[in-house]
């Protein structure tokens, strides 16, 4: 996959539109952008104008952001484009989504039955506002139904960090599996390993907007652990009844509450 890393300097920012200049290298480009239409209007045509052509729809996802995040003029936002990147729909975690890292052609795919022979994770994170324990906990389960349990508990952390470590610390206990099925509740963590890590790694682990990446070092941890392997993630809903999940939620539970 192509990465294409350019430039947006924010001009002017209005209700119905936002002026651009983009920049790549020695080449550049203005362009207005309407949000509410999601139009697009450029100065000229250039090898740029082909860039954000081909990829539109990462160029909306990156605007959009900024217009949430209260977008200001004078604002510069640092893109990177992977050209043919599968971006998951919502629809997609009802399916198995799978990834292949085995090569350096990273391939995304879902589908709606899980593949056989896979070494399993099942991971869930907890954390308590009013005391502030977290922890996470979780088993690896081998093809043939073997299953080994982790946790550990901490103080002061996120619930998203307690899932992102719940998933890593399955994954290092798999560092010589090259098949691995990843079950969790958190759509944050699938996310992060499908999707964004992979955007985040060719921009020197920073957002679109300069700021260092929330948790950068966990993600790196795990993206490395993702390496060479190919990997489905399953996305179960927290707290539906699921026997297993239901299991490492009161693992975390009792890792958080020092109960283990």
């Amino acid at each position: 996959m192509r990465i294409i890393k350019l430039e947006i300097k924010i001009e002017s920012v209005q209700d119905t539109k936002i002026s651009c200049l983009l920049v790549k290298d020695d080449t550049n480009v203005r362009l207005n952008y309407f949000p509410d239409k999601k139009a697009i209007e450029f100065s000229e045509e250039n090898i740029l104008t082909q860039i954000i052509h081909k990829n539109r729809f990462q160029f909306e996802k990156v605007m959009s952001s900024a217009v949430k995040g209260n977008i200001r003029m004078g604002q510069i936002i640092n893109c990177v484009f992977i050209e043919g990147f599968n971006f998951l729909r919502d629809a997609d975690f009802y399916r198995i989504i799978q990834i292949d890292r085995r090569s350096e052609k990273l391939a995304i795919t879902t589908c709606d039955n899980e593949s056989e022979g896979f070494h399993k994770i099942y991971a869930d994170g907890s954390f308590f506002c009013k005391t502030g324990k977290s922890g996470y906990g979780g088993f690896i389960e081998t093809p043939d139904g073997n299953q080994e349990k982790f946790y550990q508990s901490f103080s002061d952390c996120s619930n998203n960090l307690m899932e992102l470590m719940a998933v890593t610390e399955g994954l290092k206990r798999m560092q010589n599996i090259e098949r691995i099925q990843v079950n969790t509740d958190s759509r944050f963590v699938i996310r992060g390993l499908t999707q964004w890590v992979h955007f985040w790694r060719h921009n020197t682990w920073q957002t679109a907007y300069g700021s260092k990446v929330k948790f950068a070092k966990h993600w790196q941890q795990a993206d490395r652990l993702c390496e060479g392997k190919l990997i489905e993630f399953r996305w179960i809903k927290g707290h539906s009844g699921h026997p297993k999940q239901s299991l490492c939620d009161q693992i975390a539970r009792e890792s958080a509450n020092n109960k283990q």
